[in-house]
């Protein structure tokens, strides 16, 4: 990898040159902002890939960099040679060639766009995987000229359309609109598909809908799981209709890996939307649930709990931080996620309801009884309970089932909970008293920052870095007394 951060002043002379040598080294070119990368330099890294005189190049990152609709369709044009002349071409069992590409500014906007695209469009995308289309300011002729160019495109697996704030409803009504009539009625658009990222932008219920549609394509016959980002939008709980449909489908489980979701308004009545879902339909194959800033309180905490504990079979990954759950709805979950594992009655049935091993309660008003309950769990690797009001009486109940570290908990966050710095001692000190020389615990980083840290505590730290020398304790700078005074 280059990082275009040398040669003389701010130009890219110097790795222009390299480029325009093929030098086997550089694969992956990327141009930082604080490079001049304007017109002539971008024709120049044309010439290169457009004559063939450069092979080894896999991928181009000049994000930030202003670049006018004629330089941007000239390279795309070049992309399309290379893709018609290198197609048939393989290195490893892979195609050669530039598939991963970031460039322009967010003074692209549509023009810019649609003039990249229009260099593409012959190829189908050419033999691009990965194309960043992230804050460039995109309206309804930029995406309508994203789906005709790649909704065909058999390599595309990973586009970014994030923080377009222009893209909503109809934006969307028109990308797939556009991606329909490309791939026609007989296949699904864009069918190598394996990641969407469409963080805030402005999409509303309307836009999911369509969203949903075009990705479940005919008789929902995409074969690819797809990870959507969709976090900071107004979604609201009537998208959550559209978001069920692509997670629970009918003897098929989910056709979504992943769905971030935070920051999308769905409240109590979107949650229970999804968790319905997920009851009638399993949710096979989604393995990562972001739900976190969500306005979900216990209500939908429980409702959710409920589906939790037969209707996620593949979840490893759930975030259900900056929810006003409450001690009572941490409970619900926590009990549901004991009772998968107590209902499984033999070991390949135990392994199954067992995947969940990442959660994320920051932020949730969880409190000591609900912490206590995460904690019980013997399942989870990953615990974050961050400013959750555990206070110096949540520390030391929790100390109690610290003893010696923890049987599955591989990272604890414990931090931002404003405990005393006594309890802070009493906490270190359990984790340091090992049951049984520590055989059972696998405990390797604990967080405890934004809570009392002093010199007495930093002895007690010292006293279990020698009990414990490969536990990770990441901690606020120690307290003299007379500062706290």
């Amino acid at each position: 990898m280059s990082w275009g951060t040398g040669g003389s002043i701010r130009s890219c002379d110097a790795l222009l040159k390299r480029v325009e040598g093929d030098d086997p080294t550089l694969t992956e070119l990327v141009i930082l902002p604080m490079k001049v990368f304007g017109p002539l330099d971008a024709d120049r890294l044309s010439r290169a890939i457009a004559s063939g005189a450069n092979t080894h190049l896999k991928s181009i990152s000049a994000s930030g960099h202003n670049l006018p609709p004629e330089s941007l369709k000239q390279l795309a044009r070049a992309l399309s040679i290379q893709a018609m002349r290198m197609s048939m071409k393989r290195d490893n069992g892979e195609i050669c060639g530039i598939s991963s590409i970031a460039i322009g500014s967010n003074d692209m906007r549509d023009s810019g766009v649609i003039a990249l695209c229009e260099g593409l469009e012959e190829s189908n995308g050419g033999l691009l995987r990965m194309i960043d289309f992230g804050w460039k300011n995109i309206g309804n002729d930029g995406v309508r000229a994203i789906g005709k160019t790649f909704a065909s495109s058999k390599y595309l697996t990973q586009i970014d359309l994030s923080r377009n704030s222009d893209i909503g409803n109809e934006e969307i009504a028109c990308l797939v609109k556009a991606a329909k009539e490309r791939a026609g009625d007989e296949t699904v658009a864009f069918p190598s598909l394996e990641k969407l990222i469409l963080s805030e932008c402005n999409i509303g219920p309307k836009g999911m809908k369509n969203l949903a549609e075009m990705l479940l394509g005919t008789d929902a016959n995409r074969c690819k799981l797809i990870y959507v980002a969709i976090s900071s939008n107004p979604i609201g709980p009537e998208g959550c209709e559209a978001l069920a449909r692509l997670i629970a489908m009918p003897e098929k489980g989910s056709m979504l890996s992943c769905l971030y979701m935070s920051q999308c308004s769905i409240g109590d009545e979107g949650v229970k939307l999804l968790s319905n879902a997920a009851t009638s339909n399993s949710c096979c194959g989604l393995t990562h649930l972001d739900l976190s800033e969500n306005s979900i309180t216990s209500d939908g905490a429980r409702v959710f709990a409920a589906s939790l504990s037969g209707s996620w079979p593949s979840l490893v990954d759930l975030k259900l931080a900056k929810n006003d759950l409450g001690s009572e709805g941490v409970m619900s979950v926590m009990e549901s996620l004991r009772s998968r594992s107590v209902r499984a009655t033999d070991d390949a049935e135990k392994t199954k309801n067992q995947s969940l091993k990442n959660v994320d309660l920051t932020c949730t008003g969880c409190e000591k009884e609900g912490a206590i309950a995460a904690l019980n769990s013997s399942c989870l690797t990953t615990l974050r309970l961050f400013n959750n009001r555990l206070g110096s009486e949540g520390f030391r109940s929790l100390s109690a089932l610290l003893r010696g570290g923890h049987p599955s908990i591989e990272n604890l966050d414990l931090g931002g909970n404003d405990a005393d710095e006594e309890s802070v001692i009493v906490l270190l000190n359990a984790i340091a008293d090992k049951v049984d020389d520590g055989a059972a615990s696998k405990l390797s980083v604990l967080e405890i920052g934004g809570n009392k840290f002093g010199a007495k505590a930093m002895d007690a730290l010292t006293k279990l870095k020698q009990e414990w020398p490969r536990l990770d304790v990441a901690h606020d700078k120690p307290i003299e007394e007379s500062d706290e005074d």
